[in-house]
């Protein structure tokens, strides 16, 4: 529209992890837990693990943590490369748990989707 500036998208790199062996089975992949930078925003997860499970976020408000499966609750195809867009708010803590281990997370990068403040 003429007059109006586009918002702005700007991703935000939040964790990465690269070839790494995967923790033990339901385990927190991250040293800790994601916060937003801009609220509401979403997390925009790729990830490609080397073997199949059910990738989960644990999301924590105040002391209560629940976990959401990704994928409709389906096992990852090993090797496969998958994407995700998880929303949070402020009150929000995250974190990715695999529901089994003896493997290697290939690659995980989540990045901080949202509009510019």
């Amino acid at each position: 529209m003429i007059g109006q500036e586009t918002p702005q998208i700007i991703p935000i790199a939040k964790a990465s992890l690269f070839n790494t062996a995967l923790p033990a089975a339901e385990s927190g992949w991250l040293s800790s837990t994601i916060s937003p930078t801009n609220s509401p925003s979403y997390l925009r997860i790729y990830v490609c693990i080397s073997i199949a499970g059910i990738l989960r976020v644990a999301r924590t408000q105040s002391i209560t943590t629940v976990t959401e499966n990704l994928n409709n609750g389906n096992a990852l195809v090993a090797g496969a490369a998958y994407i995700f867009t998880v929303p949070y708010r402020y009150n929000d803590s995250i974190n990715i748990r695999y529901s089994t281990t003896t493997g290697t997370i290939y690659t995980c990068i989540i990045d901080e989707v949202g509009a510019a403040e």
